[in-house]
């Protein structure tokens, strides 16, 4: 399935939609599954950060602001779904998760970082989408900072929810 996208985003931007796989190979478009805000988060099965942050994200961080529209939506990065498939049930997840097997949604969102390659720069990214579609916050992989319970992701939420400031 060719991604849509037609250019790297960062915050400001509004999000063209696009159409990704699910781990049964059915087609999700992401204005289908989004929240009046939503939480886009990108992972792979071999990422330590992600795999460690998993258990929390759903059940406590998006459940905190599920009451004000907040939705999950997980894009596993350039792997198949016979390998990423595990990881809802693994975390009982219930959100729509995404298989980006070419990576080609992904790297619209990665930043830009020299010697890295976009598919690694986005691995354990939180991206906050308003209801508009705008990218609101980004936050990416700080192995110094690392935080399990993702807590400035949080503030960040509560602030954008709840006063509508662009931090």
């Amino acid at each position: 399935m060719p991604a849509t996208l037609e250019k790297a985003y960062s915050v400001g931007d509004r999000v063209d939609d696009f159409v990704l796989p699910d781990v049964n190979g059915n087609p999700v478009r992401f204005s289908d599954v989004t929240g009046s805000w939503t939480l886009l988060y990108f992972m792979t099965t071999w990422c330590p950060y992600c795999t460690a942050e998993a258990p929390h994200l759903e059940s406590e961080l998006v459940a905190k602001f599920a009451d004000r529209g907040l939705k999950l939506v997980v894009v596993d990065v350039k792997e198949p779904a016979a390998i990423a498939g595990a990881i809802p049930e693994r975390f009982g997840w219930t959100s729509p998760f995404l298989i980006d097997e070419r990576g080609e949604v992904s790297e619209r969102f990665a930043p830009k970082k020299e010697g890295l390659a976009p598919e690694v720069a986005i691995i354990n990214a939180h991206l906050v989408i308003d209801p508009d579609g705008v990218i609101r916050f980004a936050e990416y992989l700080n192995m110094e900072r690392f935080d399990i319970h993702a807590t400035s992701v949080a503030a960040a939420i509560e602030s954008l929810i709840d006063g509508g400031n662009d931090e």
